[in-house]
């Protein structure tokens, strides 16, 4: 902790010194620096310079994969090896809370994915943040800390996936969390042992303490514990924060793991193919440093590389659905139509208030207020530069009837530009919010046999009526707790979508024109029982040995809210799965 403190306190200092680059936006200064670093490249040898055999291999070093190298080397008698395609997670702007926004755009910490041009957005193409970096997006999130409900996972369990109901999740989320927060109203359901801190959301803004008013003006109960029993009402944020610095796996889970003599973890390693010896996973063919290497597996080798990479993996290694496969001249191993369908993610969309009488976080990003926050992160450790994305939202059941809240709402007290990660520099909150659980799905599939080009995505967005109305039910919502008392005195006028989109036809055009991915991406290697699964509900992948995922692409859907805490206990549990063979 001291070190990082210290090369912190040395970035900030560094900065300071520098009062014309401190006056600047902070997100646009940031970004242009980074993007100005050059970018590495890969040639592939034909011959493999270098040969290892561990026991498990791990592909992919974002939660998942994290977690899995950190439980699995605690027992000295296995050796593991952890293979991450990005870098370090070194860099100080990694662990600010709020400085994530620095690096946020740069493609030397994320991959930005760029989607295929969707029909239902007048042929957009989004592009889709996944994090490249060790500790993956965890490392260059919003840093919020949500559960997934009772409900889903039940229905998991019902739908085949058994073993993966609430209750036999509940341990999981307890052994990874160690919540440092104040409430003591569901501690029954809380963890404090465990290595993932979550903390309460800091510097609470006076804008956000009237959303959090406004919304039980319009009926929404507060909920004291939004990890507790219930996510249901409004409440405020947790986040995974320690004291005044982000607390991702890459450093919660793998600080005391790296020490380990049994665990290697390479980065800047990026896997090309699963090597087979029939139907039996044996192996991981990489590239790292311009060389081919493999590293074999006496036990298992597993994927945690995420929604897009863990399928396209597959596939180029013969794994997949033989059309596809044969397209890009691949001889298929193993036929599975399923993988690289499924694909779901959150829609995200967002009403915008301009502000009178406050200052929002768009006007303390600047100049010598700018400066003022810089110095009380440095020397206290608080201000804005401890927030997470989001501080206080709410989670609600878009019409009667429905078992669990299926809308999310997040406040800010700022807002954003046309580029994610850009405050705007007039006066601004904003509301965001998504369809918790879509139902349009798209795609992933190799675009070709080289495992260095970008898969082609077809995201679908907003192609089921029902993501739709969610959607129109949101805004309706957001501009009642807008119009609430508690937040009228702060409200200038509504830019977006603004005064002309009023009904619900004129809001999806919006919405197909402006929104964009949640980053919330899951389903491409989809859990289950069933004959269209990709993976069993011990993670295995079908029809083949030695080969399991574990990351958000075996959910079968997403969950409310944000998905690193899932994809944080799904890996928890993957690990007793693994163990127990």
């Amino acid at each position: 902790m001291a070190a990082r403190e210290l090369a912190v306190k040395r970035k900030l200092a560094t900065a300071l010194s520098n009062s014309r680059r401190v006056s600047q936006n902070i997100s646009t200064l940031s970004v242009t620096t980074l993007a100005n670093i050059g970018q590495g490249s890969f040639s592939m040898q034909a011959q493999d310079s270098e040969t290892q055999t561990v026991d498990y291999c791990i592909v992919g070093a974002g939660s998942a994969g994290c977690v899995l190298a950190s439980r699995l080397s605690e027992h000295d008698r296995y050796s593991v090896m952890l293979l991450e395609a990005g870098r370090s997670d070194s860099h100080p702007f990694i662990h600010i809370p709020a400085a994530f926004i620095f690096i946020y755009n740069n493609k030397r910490y994320n991959w930005r994915y760029a989607a295929e041009p969707d029909p239902n957005l007048y042929d957009r193409s989004l592009v889709i943040t996944q994090g490249k970096v060790l500790g993956g997006s965890s490392s260059i999130n919003g840093m919020l800390h949500v559960r997934g409900q009772r409900e889903e996972f039940d229905q998991w369990a019902q739908s085949g996936c058994r073993g993966w109901s609430y209750d036999e999740l509940l341990p999981y989320y307890r052994k990874a969390e160690r919540y440092r927060g104040s409430s003591r109203s569901a501690l029954a359901e809380r963890g404090v042992e465990g290595p993932h801190v979550v903390s309460d959301a800091a510097d609470v803004h006076t804008l956000t303490r009237a959303f959090v008013d406004g919304a039980q003006e319009i009926g929404m109960p507060f909920n004291p514990d939004m990890n507790g029993d219930s996510r249901e009402g409004v409440a405020y944020f947790q986040h995974n924060r320690n004291g005044r610095f982000r607390s991702q796996p890459a450093q919660t889970y793998l600080r005391t793991a790296r020490r380990r003599s049994n665990l290697q973890i390479k980065t800047e390693a990026v896997a090309t193919r699963i090597l087979f010896e029939g139907t039996r996973a044996i192996g991981v063919r990489y590239v790292q440093n311009g060389q081919s290497k493999t590293v074999m597996a006496r036990k298992e080798v597993i994927l945690a590389a995420g929604v897009f990479k863990s399928p396209q993996l597959l596939q180029l290694s013969g794994v997949g659905d033989p059309d596809v496969l044969r397209d890009i001249g691949i001889t298929p191993v193993v036929a599975n139509r399923s993988v690289g369908r499924n694909l779901r993610d959150h829609f995200l969309m967002t009403v915008v208030q301009r502000v009178q009488g406050i200052a929002t976080l768009n006007e303390r990003s600047r100049g010598l207020t700018l400066v003022k926050e810089v110095l009380k992160y440095a020397f206290l450790g608080e201000g804005m530069l401890t927030l997470g994305t989001g501080s206080a939202g709410s989670f609600f059941r878009s019409r009667p009837g429905l078992a669990a809240p299926d809308a999310q709402l997040m406040f800010i007290p700022g807002s954003y530009g046309s580029v994610p990660g850009i405050l705007e520099k007039e006066p601004g909150m904003s509301i965001g919010f998504w369809p918790s659980h879509p139902q349009s799905h798209g795609t992933v599939s190799a675009r070709s046999p080289n495992p260095l080009d970008q898969p082609s995505i077809h995201l679908n967005f907003l192609s089921a009526e029902d993501d739709q109305r969610v959607v129109v039910e949101c805004v309706r919502k957001s501009r009642a707790i807008f119009a609430s008392r508690a937040m009228a005195r702060w409200s200038v006028k509504e830019v977006r979508p603004g005064k002309d989109v009023h009904t619900d036809d004129e809001v999806i055009d919006y919405a197909r024109q402006n929104g964009r991915s949640g980053m919330h991406l899951v389903g491409t290697c989809r859990m289950g029982s069933d004959e269209g699964a990709v993976v069993d509900p011990q993670l295995r992948v079908k029809g083949v040995t030695g080969l399991r995922v574990v990351d958000a692409s075996v959910m079968p859907n997403c969950t409310v809210g944000n998905i690193n805490a899932t994809v944080v206990v799904i890996a928890e549990k993957a690990a007793d799965l693994i163990m127990s063979v």
